[in-house]
């Protein structure tokens, strides 16, 4: 009952978010129109990007590299840019993960939620008073780590994957508390899709439940900030209006393919996920 709820909560923030950010970038559509980027193009990316954020692939990377690749604008209006553009269909990957995938414990949804709730809304209102860069670098090597003991974890079951549907308490509390502190570095634009699910598999549950928590708990992040963001205004409009509508197009369809990948195959989509986020926060 309560995943249910949860769900519909999801929905109705993508649908508010996505009427606010339209009626936003109405406002300022002679900014939008002095923006470098070809709305095409933008909108065929987007539905790209997120059909492949339905398996886990941080959204924030793609973007990234999308946002360098066409040179959409400088890089102060990078952060605000990313949390923007996974609004929507953040909010939408979280529904539709909750009605289709695997049932989550409440508890652990709560608390993971609510931490990474707090987290980013406190890391939106820190960022430029911290030193992102440090901070990246300090997630580099934490990814690395985990990402050994991820595969050190596979090797020691034989390559079974995890098949726990819920957290003891003592998990429970440490996942809370790194939810919370990842929350709040989201926002500083570091992507944190790779380390939850490098985290939840390490504490032992089944890559689908993982992957619903992740993506869940990754909706959950620019839900919170979203609300600092848009008042600030410092986001890159073509891009986020290609999101909000085509973004979420491959949101849908990415989300009924990724609950029908099998238990094993999917533990290794995550790891590859992980390797890729590896690589990439490490090129400039």
């Amino acid at each position: 009952m309560f995943q249910q709820v949860l769900s519909y909560i999801f929905l109705a923030a993508g649908f508010i978010f996505g009427a606010a950010i339209l009626y936003l970038i109405r406002r300022d559509r002679d900014i939008m129109r002095s923006e470098q980027g070809s709305l095409p193009f933008l909108a065929i990316m987007e539905t790209i990007i997120f059909i492949i954020a339905s398996v886990g692939i941080s959204d924030y990377l793609q973007n990234t590299l999308l946002f360098k690749y066409a040179k959409l604008g400088d890089d102060k209006v990078l952060p605000g840019t990313l949390v923007a553009c996974g609004l929507v269909p953040g909010a939408i990957i979280g529904f539709s993960l909750l009605k289709s995938g695997d049932p989550l414990d409440p508890l652990m949804m709560v608390a993971c939620g609510g931490c990474v709730l707090a987290g980013s809304f406190t890391g939106s209102r820190l960022v430029g008073k911290f030193d992102s860069a440090k901070i990246r670098k300090i997630m580099q090597v934490a990814l690395i780590a985990s990402f050994v003991l991820v595969i050190v974890k596979t090797v020691v079951s034989a390559g079974v994957a995890g098949t726990a549907a819920s957290l003891p308490m003592g998990k429970l509390i440490l996942a809370a508390a790194l939810c919370f502190a990842t929350g709040a570095i989201n926002m500083f634009g570091i992507p944190m899709k790779p380390t939850w699910t490098a985290m939840f598999l390490i504490l032992g549950l089944s890559p689908i439940v993982t992957l619903t928590l992740v993506l869940v708990v990754a909706g959950l992040c620019p839900l919170s900030g979203g609300i600092n963001v848009l008042k600030r205004g410092v986001y890159h409009r073509k891009q986020v209006f290609c999101t909000v509508i085509f973004g979420s197009l491959g949101a849908l369809i990415g989300t009924s393919l990724a609950v029908s990948i099998p238990a094993n195959i999917l533990n290794i989509v995550l790891l590859g996920v992980m390797l890729v986020a590896i690589v990439t926060m490490f090129k400039k």
